[in-house]
């Protein structure tokens, strides 16, 4: 069994193989938290990394959230981005262990002020995404203008087809499949299990924090929107509440189809909801990427 971690927008500093081990470096904590006696390096992982592409296309990603605030509004303007020379990025950081895992501590005064303050900011956040998903053509300049990345792969053949050529290369038609997908990655998960052969298995699909739940999204993907041709299992959507972009399940139109998505909701960092660090090292998420590989004597073991 073969697992396919498909990454989001914002890893043009990283290379394919820091960022592949930045990633198996979070799912190993989870694994180790969780006590399993799995070794990830056995694992048959690849991770399909285009990150680079958008340096190569001549443009910057720089989401702010700060600016992405509803008071932007009131200035909002396209500026011409700018490529930029990326700072690559080194796997070897501290990765921070999910509040669930860590034991009940006193906190300062600051650092509750400081959480309280993120929070503050998700719920703002969150209700600013809400009512801008009425609004199509709004959201799309704004993705235009913070989430570059997201706009090309929606709206740039060229760049929708090197995208899906890189995951389509790590695919193998002799190995069944789990599809692990974060963010933009979902995205282009979904749409790519829409198009592709199926002489390839894919037996789960796994989305994290996706913005498939906005309207301009499901306006851009291949209609109708169903459960994927080319998946023969489930498909599992993990969101969480702190996650203002990603804050709502799947189940509304035009989701409510057969087989049905099973939706999770889940907790991931206060202060930084949306990244994968909080997705995949999570005990929920951990058990639905391994349930299919390991024997069913040791599922029953861990009570998968």
């Amino acid at each position: 069994m073969k697992i396919i971690f498909l990454h989001g927008m914002n890893q043009q500093d990283y290379t394919a193989d820091s960022l592949k081990e930045y990633w198996t470096s979070i799912f190993s904590k989870g694994i180790d938290e969780l006590c399993l006696k799995i070794n990830v390096e056995k694992l048959n992982i690849e991770l399909p990394f285009y990150g680079d592409l958008i340096t190569k296309h001549q443009l910057s990603n720089n989401f702010d959230l700060d600016a992405f605030l509803p008071k932007s509004i009131l200035n909002f303007h396209l500026n011409h981005h700018r490529a930029i020379e990326p700072k690559i990025q080194t796997s070897n950081v501290n990765i921070p262990e999910l509040p669930l895992f860590t034991k009940k501590q006193i906190l300062s005064f600051s650092t509750r002020i400081y959480l309280a303050s993120q929070f503050a900011k998700d719920i703002a956040l969150k209700e600013f995404v809400t009512i801008l998903n009425n609004f199509p053509k709004l959201q799309e300049s704004l993705i235009h203008k913070f989430l570059i990345e997201t706009y090309m792969y929606l709206n740039c053949s060229k760049f929708m087809q090197e995208v899906n050529q890189r995951v389509l290369d790590s695919l193998d038609e002799h190995e069944e499949h789990i599809i692990v997908s974060h963010s933009l990655g979902t995205v282009i998960a979904y749409n790519l299990l829409q198009q592709i052969d199926s002489k390839f298995r894919i037996q789960r699909f796994i989305t994290l924090g996706s913005p498939l739940a906005f309207r301009m999204i499901q306006s851009k993907v291949i209609q109708p929107i169903i459960h994927p041709k080319s998946l023969h299992g489930d498909w599992y959507n993990f969101y969480s509440d702190d996650d203002f972009l990603t804050a709502f399940p799947l189940i509304e139109a035009p989701f409510n189809f057969r087989p049905s998505i099973r939706n999770k909701k889940i907790s991931t960092f206060t202060n930084m909801p949306h990244k994968i660090i909080g997705y995949l090292q999570h005990p929920d998420v951990i058990k639905c990427i391994l349930e299919p590989i390991l024997k069913p004597s040791v599922r029953k073991q861990y009570c998968f």
